[in-house]
């Protein structure tokens, strides 16, 4: 109490000659139920904003590659394998969040950006893709584009 701002946490491995340390979060197993989960959430600003969460991995050096950034899901023996959400926040009063996914550009080929939906190996249909613009329900909805 009377703290101006909450304390930092910081979690980090080690620097090495060759290779830098991995730093490595994982849910603890449950043999007859559910594993254990992981959460990582920005703090709430009572009064103003709430923080950001950042992921991302960092610039090669002088020579080689920028590390990779993959977000999956486990794959599913019996059931349905587990779902990705990404999504931004609605507002009450302002305009909903923004989302932009951009490949990078580069001296040689340009990133390639595709959108798969998944196959069937059974008799039933495989995945549907859509891309639906935003409606409004006192102006023009919004714009698709593709070039």
């Amino acid at each position: 109490a009377g703290n101006t701002s909450g304390g930092s946490l910081s979690l980090a491995s080690g620097a090495g000659n060759t290779s830098g340390g991995a730093v490595t979060l994982d849910g603890g197993v449950g043999t007859t139920a559910l594993g254990g989960s992981i959460a990582i959430t920005s703090g709430v600003g009572t009064d103003t904003s709430s923080g950001s969460v950042s992921v991302s991995t960092s610039n090669a050096g002088t020579s080689g590659v920028s590390g990779d950034l993959s977000l999956s899901t486990g794959t599913a023996s019996v059931g349905t394998s587990g779902s990705v959400s990404i999504g931004s926040g609605s507002s009450a009063s302002g305009s909903g969040g923004n989302f932009a996914i951009s490949v990078g550009s580069g001296d040689g080929s340009g990133g390639t950006f595709s959108v798969v939906a998944g196959d069937s190996s059974g008799s039933n249909t495989g995945g549907a893709a859509s891309v639906i613009a935003g409606s409004s329900s006192s102006s023009g909805g919004g714009s698709l584009s593709l070039a």
